[in-house]
């Protein structure tokens, strides 16, 4: 068995195991940045977090997707179009029994998982896999795609034509070079430094958003890694700031100003 095959068979008893646990599912517990007008700058900071593994984010870049739960669902909510900045951070003592070293990668997708009352979303719901199957090329491993879009399912809705959640791939930004990346996605850019911090900023519109974080290390995967299954603390910091018109709109404004300043000036003259 090569290197490859060995992953995915790890792959799969962790997802199995996975699957078992509702608790592991998409969901945003203590993952709810809130909601942002757009209008004014703001900040908030979640430092209490983990992801399972260092792996799981540069699975999800190759061809044959990846498992999402080894990675960490956040959201948010902007009322206007705002320039959005993320930046995560590993941190051991997330929790009481989190570790450090995570190299971490995140994608922004519009959109949302099932929320309760609803079930949760997970990649080996019937639904989810009955999807999965119906995609071109090889079986997949997971719903979860790190740098497109993608969809899944829960296990309240047989008809997955309408009931699937949609992520809608907005950007990505993630921590180290291609040494760390799989071989399958020769065109990430990375940070650079692999010194587990990564941060990003994107020009997003109104509207619901998903935050997917998970581990950026691709080879982390290896069976005889000691690690595989341990909890990776970190800290991500989302910052909001109104949007900056583009050049057609300040033209607009613009010209607003001028025809007002024109007016004005004929009052004066008249009086």
């Amino acid at each position: 068995m090569d290197l490859r095959s060995s992953f995915r068979l790890a792959a799969l008893c962790a997802a199995s195991l996975a699957a078992a646990n509702v608790q592991a599912h998409i969901g945003y517990g203590g993952r709810d940045f809130g909601s942002f007008s757009g209008l004014a700058a703001q900040s908030v900071t979640i430092g209490s977090q983990t992801v399972t593994g260092n792996y799981g984010w540069a699975d999800a870049s190759d061809y044959n997707f990846g498992d999402s739960h080894k990675g960490r669902a956040f959201r948010f909510h902007l009322d206007n179009a705002a320039t959005v900045s993320l930046q995560v951070s590993a941190k051991a003592d997330a929790t009481a029994t989190s570790i450090g070293g995570l190299l971490p990668g995140f994608s922004i997708y519009q959109g949302l998982a099932h929320l309760a009352p609803q079930s949760a979303d997970h990649d080996f719901a019937a639904i989810s896999q009955s999807y999965l199957a119906s995609l071109p090329g090889e079986a997949k491993e997971g719903a979860w795609v790190a740098t497109g879009d993608w969809k899944v399912g829960n296990d309240g809705n047989a008809n997955y034509a309408a009931a699937l959640s949609s992520f809608v791939f907005k950007g990505y930004a993630v921590d180290g070079t291609s040494a760390n990346f799989s071989n399958a996605s020769p065109s990430l850019q990375g940070g650079g430094l692999a010194d587990g911090k990564v941060a990003g900023s994107f020009l997003l519109d109104a509207g619901d958003y998903t935050i997917f974080i998970g581990g950026a290390d691709y080879w982390a995967q290896n069976p005889s890694n000691p690690d595989l299954a341990k909890a990776y603390g970190l800290s991500a910091t989302l910052s909001v700031a109104a949007a900056v018109p583009e050049a057609q709109s300040w033209a607009l404004m613009l010209a607003g100003l001028s025809v007002i300043g024109l007016l004005s000036r004929r009052r004066g003259n008249r009086g």
